[in-house]
């Protein structure tokens, strides 16, 4: 898991926070760029996934791997392999 992408650089690829604050207001979402900062210690939610996969390249392995890194501990998600 050394090369998998870290929540910062999806939220990154997605655009940064304002954008993916912004795409989620589109969709009548109602979300602070300060929860979507929260996110690199928290993981991503669920619910914003197919959000954030259609503003970025990222699917849900890369979602997955990347909330792993985030919330630790590495062990839960190696095993989850």
């Amino acid at each position: 898991m050394e090369n998998a992408l870290t929540v910062s650089d999806i939220i990154k690829s997605a655009g940064g926070p304002a954008a993916i604050q912004a795409e989620l207001v589109r969709q009548g979402q109602s979300l602070t760029r300060d929860a979507i900062y929260k996110w690199q210690k928290t993981g991503i939610p669920d619910r914003y996934w197919p959000s954030i996969m259609a503003l970025s390249a990222v699917g849900p392995a890369d979602l997955y791997a990347a909330n792993c890194v985030a919330r630790r501990p590495a062990a839960v998600c190696e095993a989850a392999e």
